[in-house]
């Protein structure tokens, strides 16, 4: 069979529409040893994954001087097999995290945590049969980071299944503290990728296929504490709020997030229309190769959906020779199923039989994509909250724009799926990832190199485009803010005043995006905030101001999360025993919940079920019925 006209019409269309937008390009490093994870680090350093070679390394972006800062074969005596042992598994050394507080000294900040996170399979076990896939594990492990060294492992989760295909391997850390019972279950979360393990293809068609199993880790996206939080054995890394945790004895439902995957190689979190969201890139058999929203229980479909639920296919996949309609599974209140927001090069139901035909996978309208990231700089224009894809299949970068809800993909100019960059190197394309100053991208390929493409075209002067602050407990306050910073840009500095006209400076921040700040000082009565913004040559410019009120005296209320997929989160802070009560309404005034209750000192946790409401926009109300106070007005967004 010959690859589809379309598809090389299609492909052609993309690299002939050539970005207007310049970049510049140089090689950062060559000869390394199969990059896998590419992370942009502090004082302006690349930390790479070698997979192959069980390498973590740290780049010196100006000169590309490596330093190893651990070599895992040596140090690891788990590792049972070597690449020469003509039996390596698909990733070996994989995702890569470094800690938010990995070099933090700022005493209204948590304790620097020196914290560097990685996967990877360690240990081969049978090999069945023949011509059969072997069976891998695989491990997270917490570093600690002194010097030019990575040591003191600590194993963060164990017996990960593993593969030689689609052990997916992404790891991140989410961009904000997230909030648990107590101080110790309050702390950033780790989000993992796990494939499928390629089950019911090439070497794994006897593999069983576990993706819609929820009590075992493959097809997942799991989600796990950056630090203990002081619960008994294995229940120390595990969040008490996961989706499917059940008290007692840990098991692999207690990390699920979400399920339903097939291989999401890419995971990043970003910020559209104002809301934090968690995005992957997966791929599919074929043809559909998925971005998804990621919500916490929800069912991604594989292996019975495969991109849109649009009736094509179900668990469209090698020696599947009939299927039933998608919609059989996907309608089906139960199982909780969402669609991708987009799938590049959707077939049609009258191509699907010679598509099905074809066994080279070379052949197949997919991308692969391996990984994403998440443009949330403005410095070139039209670009900001784009999602960049890198593809295995296809020398280039693609370039998505999720509508305002990221329930869809805006039309790109170029009228067709995506738009294209960073041709003309050859290779695979293992790895894209945005610098903060919005202007280098930095591309990893399989041949061992990292370029780094700079963008020279037309860019926007520093400026704020919001600033805004709540209050998350007693005495504690999160600042957040967006800005446009430009190549003169040095750090911000949060100021606090009493009065709004004598300011103080809490502390300073050369974070990257998205910006916040914690002020774990709160005084008494008003607190107004801004930001500094300063450059190289010390000339600066502010933020607007706001004002937090803090009364000792009061309860304080947070929630999470907004929109909210299937229960929302209420935490109130009390000095006192206080009596509240909370009631949330439908857009047109319909209460849907309502609960009065005394709430002792300290830390008190409530949830509310969601699960069955409507898809809209409800209104939450929570007063203190003590002080006569309101305590929150919040508009909160019901996700379907």
């Amino acid at each position: 069979m010959k690859k589809p006209i379309y598809f090389l019409l299609l492909f052609i269309a993309l690299k002939a529409s050539a970005q207007s937008e310049t970049f510049s390009k140089r090689t950062v490093i060559s000869g390394l040893n199969a990059a896998w994870e590419v992370v942009y680090g502090p004082n302006d350093s690349l930390w790479v994954t070698e997979n192959k070679a069980y390498l973590i390394s740290r780049i010196n972006i100006a000169n590309g001087v490596k330093t190893t800062l651990v070599d895992l074969r040596a140090t690891d005596p788990s590792i049972n097999f070597t690449s020469a042992s003509g039996t390596q598994p698909q990733g070996g050394l994989m995702g890569l995290a470094l800690h938010p507080n990995l070099y933090s000294s700022d005493p209204l900040v948590r304790a620097a945590k020196p914290w560097v996170y990685a996967v990877y399979v360690y240990l081969r076990n049978s090999c069945p049969g023949t011509n059969t896939s072997c069976v891998f594990t695989t491990k997270i492990v917490r570093f600690t980071y002194s010097g030019n060294t990575l040591s003191s492992p600590v194993i963060v989760l164990d017996n990960i299944p593993g593969s030689s295909d689609h052990n997916s391997g992404r790891l991140i850390i989410g961009p904000t503290i997230e909030p648990g019972s107590d101080a110790a279950h309050t702390q950033y979360r780790l989000y993992y990728t796990v494939g499928d393990m390629g089950a019911g293809q090439f070497l794994n068609t006897t593999r069983t296929e576990n993706a819609q199993n929820v009590d075992v880790m493959e097809g997942k996206v799991l989600r796990i504490n950056t630090e203990s939080d002081g619960d008994a054995g294995l229940d120390a890394w595990v969040p008490n709020d996961n989706p499917f945790y059940t008290s007692g004895s840990v098991t692999p439902r207690d990390y699920v997030y979400s399920l339903g995957h097939r291989n999401p190689q890419g995971l990043v979190w970003g910020t559209a229309g104002g809301v934090n969201r968690l995005f992957s890139s997966e791929q599919q058999d074929r043809s559909d190769d998925e971005i998804n929203v990621i919500v916490p229980g929800k069912n991604y479909g594989w292996d019975k959906v495969t991109g849109v639920c649009d009736g094509n296919v179900n668990g469209f996949k090698i020696g599947q020779t009939t299927s039933a309609n998608e919609q059989a599974f996907c309608t089906v209140p139960a199982n909780n199923y969402v669609d991708p927001i987009f799938a590049t090069f959707t077939e049609t139901a009258a191509n699907m039989a010679a598509l099905f035909a074809q066994t080279d996978n070379s052949l197949w309208p997919t991308i692969a994509s391996s990984s994403i990231d998440f443009y949330s700089q403005t410095k070139i224009p039209g670009w900001h909250e784009s999602i960049l894809v890198s593809p295995l299949k296809q020398d280039g970068v693609y370039r998505l724009l999720p509508n305002s809800s990221a329930t869809g993909v805006v039309t790109l100019p170029n009228g067709t799926d995506t738009i294209t960059y960073f041709h003309g190197d050859g290779n695979r394309i293992r790895r894209i990832r945005i610098a903060p100053d919005g202007l280098r991208f930095y591309v990893a390929r399989d041949a061992g190199t990292i370029m780094e493409y700079t963008y020279t075209g037309i860019t926007l002067p520093s400026h704020f485009l919001s600033f805004d602050g709540k209050l998350i407990s007693s005495g504690v306050a999160e600042l957040t803010w967006e800005a446009v910073t430009d190549e003169q840009h040095d750090h911000f500095e949060v100021e606090r005043s009493s009065d709004g006209n004598t300011f103080i400076s809490l502390g300073k921040t050369v974070a990257a995006p998205p910006y916040k700040f914690i002020d774990a000082s709160v005084q008494a009565g008003n607190n107004f905030y801004r930001v500094k913004q300063v450059n190289k040559d010390g000339k600066a410019i502010y933020s607007n101001e706001i004002k937090i009120v803090y009364d000792p005296a009061k309860a304080v209320v947070t929630t999470y999360p907004n929109p909210v997929p299937d229960y929302l989160d209420i935490k109130i802070s009390a000095v006192k025993r206080t009596q509240v009560s909370i009631t949330l309404t439908g857009i047109e005034g319909k209460v849907m919940y309502k609960k009065t209750s005394f709430f002792d000192p300290g830390t008190n946790d409530l949830k509310i079920d969601m699960q069955k409401m409507s898809s809209q926009v409800y209104i939450l109300n929570i007063l203190d019925n003590t002080n006569k106070e309101v305590l929150l007005t919040q508009k909160l967004l019901k996700l379907q």
